[in-house]
């Protein structure tokens, strides 16, 4: 769970003034602290939450600071990872020297003739030596039917996908008109 400086602010804002409220109610007149102590106690505490908050944040990234949070499959501004119909060529992503991949999330769409088939299957074709896969369909998606048209169906896939590739590995889903890879990388 994520909480902000804001939100930490006013858990303080409020605490401290309930307490105020309290202390009020129970204290005779001759007993109350000064306006300025009570402030300067505020902002001594919002400082320390403040402090807190950033320490966790930076605690966080130096437990994996090897990891990039992102990946996406682009390259040299295309799209790779398809293998468009019409008979062209696969366009194989390449997992950076350095880096492994971890893919986290798969989906995409092909375009097919007009059939009465509602669903088809899209294979993940890897390349990686380190896990002794050449050109191997690895894992098949079902892509299901979502628009059915006059001269082609479109069928797509997402699906939650785990999967571990090393460095200088290549994939690519076949067949496939798009697909979108997410997840990160981490120096090997």
């Amino acid at each position: 769970m994520y909480v902000g400086a804001d939100q930490i602010i006013s858990l303080l804002h409020q605490r401290f003034h309930s307490k105020t409220q309290y202390r009020r109610s129970q204290s005779s007149s001759k007993t109350r602290r000064s306006p300025i102590m009570m402030n300067a106690r505020a902002v001594a505490l919002i400082t320390a939450a403040l402090l807190s908050w950033s320490l966790l944040v930076s605690t966080a990234n130096a437990l994996d600071p090897e990891k990039q949070r992102i990946y996406s499959n682009i390259e040299n501004t295309g799209l790779c990872g398809t293998v468009p119909s019409g008979g062209f060529p696969p366009s194989p992503c390449t997992v950076p020297s350095g880096q492994r991949l971890i893919i986290e999330h798969v989906s995409g769409y092909v375009f097919l003739p007009t059939s009465t088939n509602t669903t088809t299957g899209v294979s993940i074709v890897i390349t990686d030596p380190g896990l002794g896969l050449s050109s191997a369909a690895f894992h098949n998606f079902v892509a299901t039917k979502t628009f059915p048209g006059p001269v082609s169906d479109t069928f797509s896939f997402s699906i939650p996908f785990k999967l571990m590739l090393n460095a200088g590995a290549t994939f690519y889903f076949s067949p496939s008109d798009n697909v979108a890879v997410s997840g990160y990388l981490v120096k090997q």
